[in-house]
């Protein structure tokens, strides 16, 4: 089970109180918009109101002192002025004559007759059609509003003066500011009101959500036995339920894993256990010559101490006491392709040790080989085990042996024998000297040679391997003998494959082996016909055979065909395959034949990948 991690608190504003300053800042835009929308359309409505008003007392105005203007009747148009401006919301009102000049303003008897140079009266001297202008007046009343209206004769053609009504605003702006306190005041409550409403809302969208964070919080820190129950008709009803599912399915995700980690842990272990006691050595080695792993058997192998650690060295340090593995290793790292198992003499506290290595390669997904793993197997006493069996084995054949020698030195004894009873009686007889000179030596070379032919099958090999070039070996032996096999009439066919490479061998005693083979073969051939010389390699293998057209053998005859003193020749040892077995079997390799009654015979030798 995991440890529990800490709770990590969010660093914003919660979605409670962000969902309630939304609503609170859309009821103050609201009803900012509202207070300005009502400001606009209340002031309008007052003013087009003042503005009518204005207009009907100015052209009451005109129409009754049209008469006291053409007359100059000045007493009545003050007193008419001053009538005029009895109206609450008129400041003042002012008559201008034809001239410009003031014939009448309320309650200023002192300005008639005068003419004032203000820009308003400027304008309302020169107005042609009634205007209206907005001002703020020098008085204490605030902001006004003047109405000018020109006065024309009954021939509409004439100006004869100017009726100015100046009305103020103030009553307006204090009717705006009461609306507008109203307006902010329902504003204030509908704004609680609204936060009341927005925070109970928030409550109920947040509360689900704020149940699931913590259930998620809970999962986070691996407790998935939860019982989910959000009862929400909503999209968060649907995440919760989608939850729970993902929740189960982990769950059991998380029952599977575990089992497989226990699994996996018992396999690593169970795996550790078998490298610690296997008696073969593992060594990993990456492609990068880098050691990654190696069991207890490779350290006795490789007689790497234990106070080293190999892991991570390059191989040239931990192999350096044994260069021929090394050297093996680095060719195998870098072609994964060659010979799986190869046999490495080595020297262990100064004595040579045999080691058959085999190796496997790692790939990964890319199927590109990212690690080999080296199998090394100390078959030593294996393979002194083996050279005591074939000495034993030639022991064995002493048996055999003894026997066909007892029959193939009678005859040469005989015939001396026979000869130095009658070298007393016959001495002085005339030609028996020279028969005697011709038997005895030739019967004694005859012994001499079967002596010699049985020291090399019984005697202890001391070969010399050398690399050497297949092809040349075979084509270099069809050479020496092929005016024989014309003299013979036997036509020498070669079929060498393109790639036979070299092999590890000793050349001379080879060289014995495929020339007696192709002696016999040319022997049973003797009125001529074909040999044929085949050469394949095939990666852990190469295989060379002697084919024959001649009159092949019987099955019993290929059954003995290997034993010591078996012959079907008139003349000969029978020791020349028990030798030449012998040499192939030194070599690691193996000797077959094969025959056909009267099609011919084929003897094929197979050499190991590691003599190749």
């Amino acid at each position: 089970m995991p440890e529990p991690k800490n709770e990590i608190r969010p660093l914003f504003i919660p979605l409670k109180y962000r969902f309630i300053l939304m609503i609170t800042l859309m009821l103050i835009l609201l009803l900012g918009a509202l207070i300005l929308v009502l400001n606009v359309l209340q002031s309008r409505t007052i003013k087009t109101r003042i503005k009518s008003q204005g207009l009907f007392i100015a052209q009451n105005l005109a129409m009754t002192s049209r008469d006291d203007l053409v007359t100059y009747n000045y007493i009545a148009l003050e007193k008419a002025a001053n009538q005029a401006a009895e109206h609450p919301d008129v400041i003042h009102v002012v008559i201008h004559d034809k001239e410009g000049k003031i014939a009448g303003f309320s309650n200023r008897p002192d300005l008639q007759n005068r003419t004032l140079t203000d820009e308003i009266s400027l304008l309302a001297v020169s107005a042609q059609t009634p205007q209206t202008h907005e001002g703020i007046s020098n008085s204490a009343t605030g902001p006004t509003m003047t109405i000018i209206f020109p006065v024309f004769l009954k021939d509409k053609k004439t100006r004869w003066g100017t009726i100015r009504v100046q009305l103020t605003l103030a009553p307006m702006n204090q009717q705006i500011r009461q609306t507008q306190w109203t307006v902010l005041g329902l504003g204030f409550i509908a704004l609680i009101g609204g936060i009341l409403f927005a925070n109970l809302a928030a409550g109920r969208i947040t509360a689900p959500l704020r149940q699931l964070m913590d259930i998620t919080k809970e999962a986070s820190q691996g407790n998935l036995k939860q019982d989910i129950n959000i009862p929400a008709g909503d999209e968060v009803g649907v995440l919760a339920s989608n939850f729970s599912i993902m929740v189960k399915e982990l769950l059991t995700h998380k029952t599977a894993l575990e089992e497989q980690l226990e699994e996996i842990h018992q396999l690593q272990q169970y795996s550790e256990k078998i490298l610690d006691t296997m008696g073969d050595g593992l060594l990993s080695v990456t492609r990068e010559k880098s050691v990654k792993q190696l069991n207890p058997a490779a350290r006795k192998i490789l007689n790497i101490s234990q106070e080293i650690t190999p892991r991570g060295l390059d191989i040239s340090q931990v192999l350096s006491h044994t260069p021929e593995l090394h050297d093996a290793m680095v060719k195998i790292l870098d072609d994964p392709g060659l010979n799986r198992q190869q046999e490495i003499t080595i020297l262990q506290n100064k004595e040579p040790r045999v080691i058959l290595m085999g190796f496997g390669v790692l790939d990964a997904q890319n199927n590109r080989s990212v690690e080999v793993i080296f199998n090394l197997h100390d078959i030593t006493e294996l393979k002194q085990l083996e050279s005591r069996m074939r000495q034993s084995q030639r022991l064995a054949d002493i048996g055999i042996i003894a026997a066909g020698l007892a029959h193939e030195i009678r005859n040469p004894l005989s015939a001396i024998k026979t000869f130095a009873g009658l070298l007393p009686q016959k001495v002085n007889k005339p030609g028996f000297l020279d028969k005697f000179q011709r038997t005895v030596p030739r019967e004694i070379n005859r012994l001499n040679g079967l002596v010699e032919e049985l020291l090399e099958l019984a005697r202890t090999p001391n070969y010399n391997f050398t690399m050497i070039n297949a092809a040349r070996l075979l084509n270099d032996i069809v050479d020496l003998i092929e005016v024989d096999l014309d003299a013979s009439d036997i036509v020498c066919v070669r079929n060498f494959g393109d790639n036979l490479g070299e092999i590890r061998a000793d050349g001379d005693q080879l060289a014995k082996v495929f020339h007696n083979l192709i002696r016999n073969a040319a022997q049973v051939m003797p009125q001529g016909g074909t040999l044929t010389l085949e050469a394949l390699r095939d990666n852990d293998k190469i295989t060379i055979a002697v084919k024959d057209t001649g009159p092949g053998m019987p099955r019993e005859t290929l059954s003995t065909i290997f034993t010591p003193f078996f012959t079907t020749k008139h003349k000969g040892t029978g020791l020349g395959l028990a030798i030449t077995q012998k040499v192939v079997s030194e070599h690691g390799g193996d000797i077959k034949a094969t025959s056909v009654q009267d099609q011919g015979s084929c003897f094929t030798v197979t050499l190991p990948a590691d003599a190749c």
